[in-house]
């Protein structure tokens, strides 16, 4: 099988010999074997306006030419790549062997060899079993030959193959002993970044801040968990059944590690209101009358139980507060009130209907302004019962006072005694059982209760006077923080017994709240310097009893 020769490319690409001619004369023909076979006419280009091909005329005879002036060889040899040249620039390629029609005494044509410009000398063989020899190239043909070879081989090694690059795996292994290539950027190691110990200032402060939040986890935790936070409130009522309600909050302080410190008794103070007593025969007096400033007092029978009536409701107050100030309960907490709450005696709430809602602080500030018995009623039932509130009592160090029934209690099975009362007072006072912000509570709603005819009708318009009255037919008393103009603060509580609805209870009790007054107002000058007057004797008349 022929192999054609592309390496010249001067010829046109319809030149090309139909390929059962050339198997038989090896590229060399003879004239006589030329004649001898048909005249073929090759195929030539379209011509316009025609479909199919036309043949070109065959060579003539003569020389081995063809019509355009081309030798067969020269026309064998053309690649259809290449572009046509003039007839000044081909050179017809001169033929080493003629043809010979007898096979036996042909000569064989010298084998042609193919160049291999990118492979090395040792490297390169033939790739057919002949090789070509070089031809005679046109001007043109061999200068852009040479240019397309300076530009594909290296000018280092033009007769070897240029090697591939290497592929680059990744990530890159660093090699120290490897060189960069020519033309290749240096591969650039990677810097380590340097780990650099912080200077000690930042461990203090790291120390300093997980020091912090451990604390504040820490007391977050003791004070979610401490037994203390017991909350009265049911799930779904603010005013449960006692059964529902835990035990209120240990107290701040009491009496037995901190009791109230007494001074001195003002034995003149004493006997001016025990001459007051005996003007006033079938009533029973206890009074006890605390100097908050230096501790002074008065006692007359103060220790006895006497029945308490609404004078209950300041302890029941305090213990309010308090548990406000434990966190158990709210000041606009929402208590619904209930049928069987509603009882008669004082107040205005018993005229609304049941289910009527109110907030825990205007509860709290009916029961001491209006003396309501049905608010008395809703915060012992949130406070925990009766016994939750003895329990509290005798943990403030009040002995007398009990709470044995609801209000209104009108047989005065309630009891205290006026020293329990003052010992209260003084421990509000001193800020033992409630915070500061509390007991200013306390006192503004002390402040505006309605009934001011017992202690506050015996003192002067310009004293501050906070109370509560307890009034039943049996017994009538007051309790009273009171402040003076002159800066002096004491703490008075009176309890009268007396027959059903005795009214010189009332004028006794305001009697003394006089003499006491008048006895503090004394002690430290009076504005003008005049001593206060005795009482006219025609209070004693009043005193006296009837007939």
């Amino acid at each position: 099988m022929t192999m054609a020769n592309y390496g010249d490319r001067s010829q046109p690409t319809g030149f090309h010999r139909p390929l059962e001619n050339s198997l038989s004369d090896n590229y060399a023909e003879t004239p006589q074997a030329r004649l001898s076979q048909p005249e073929r006419t090759p195929l030539s280009r379209p011509q316009a306006g025609s479909s199919r091909p036309q043949r070109r005329p065959q060579p003539s005879a003569g020389g081995g030419k063809s019509a355009e002036g081309f030798s067969l060889r020269q026309w064998l040899g053309g690649s259809p790549r290449r572009r046509p040249v003039s007839r000044s620039q081909a050179q017809p390629r001169p033929r080493s062997v003629y043809h010979n029609p007898d096979p036996s005494t042909r000569t064989p044509s010298p084998p042609m060899r193919l160049s291999t410009p990118n492979l090395p000398p040792e490297t390169a063989t033939p790739t057919n079993a002949f090789e070509a020899t070089p031809r005679p190239r046109s001007p043109r043909s061999a200068s852009n030959s040479a240019r397309r070879s300076a530009a594909q081989v290296p000018a280092a090694h033009s007769n070897k193959v240029t090697p591939l690059r290497s592929r680059q795996v990744w990530p890159p292994q660093a090699s120290s002993s490897r060189s960069a290539r020519p033309g290749e950027r240096p591969m650039r190691r990677a810097a380590r970044p340097q780990i650099v110990a912080p200077p000690p200032i930042v461990y203090a402060m790291r120390l300093l801040i997980l020091g912090v939040g451990v604390a504040a986890i820490a007391g977050t935790l003791l004070s979610v968990l401490s037994p203390e936070r017991v909350d009265y409130r049911a799930p779904n009522s603010s005013n449960a059944p006692p059964s529902a309600v835990s035990s209120p909050a240990r107290p701040r302080s009491t009496l037995v590690g901190r009791p109230v410190q007494l001074g001195s008794e003002v034995t003149h103070l004493k006997t001016a209101i025990e001459e007051l007593g005996t003007l006033t025969p079938g009533l029973t007096q206890a009074v006890f009358l605390l100097d908050l400033d230096n501790g002074a007092y008065v006692d007359i029978a103060g220790s006895e139980a006497m029945p308490a009536a609404s004078t209950i409701k300041t302890p029941i107050l305090v213990a309010f507060l308090q548990a406000v100030d434990a966190g158990l309960l709210q000041l606009d907490q929402p208590l619904v009130m209930r049928q069987e709450q509603i009882v008669g005696g004082s107040g205005e709430m018993q005229a609304q209907p049941a289910g009527t809602q109110y907030r825990a602080l205007e509860v709290a500030t009916e029961m001491i302004v209006n003396s309501d018995n049905t608010a008395t009623n809703m915060l012992i039932e949130l406070l925990g019962g009766p016994e939750a509130l003895n329990q509290k009592f005798r943990e403030w160090g009040l002995e007398a006072t009990i709470i044995r029934n609801l209000l209104p209690d009108l047989e005065g099975t309630n009891t205290t005694s006026p020293k329990d009362l003052v010992t209260l007072m003084a421990l509000v006072n001193r800020g033992d059982l409630l915070t500061l912000r509390s007991r200013d509570r306390l006192l503004a709603i002390m402040q505006r209760t309605h009934t001011k005819t017992l202690i506050p009708a015996g003192l002067d318009s310009s004293a501050i006077v906070a109370n509560k009255t307890g009034d039943i037919g049996s017994a009538l008393g007051d309790i009273a923080l009171v402040d003076l103009p002159n800066g002096k603060r004491y703490a008075i509580a009176a309890i009268v017994q007396r027959p059903h609805n005795d009214g010189r209870a009332r004028e006794l009790i305001r009697r003394v709240s006089q003499t006491v007054y008048q006895e503090f107002t004394q002690a430290v000058g009076t504005p003008g310097g005049t001593a206060p007057t005795a009482p006219e004797p025609q209070v004693e008349s009043e005193l006296a009893p009837p007939g």
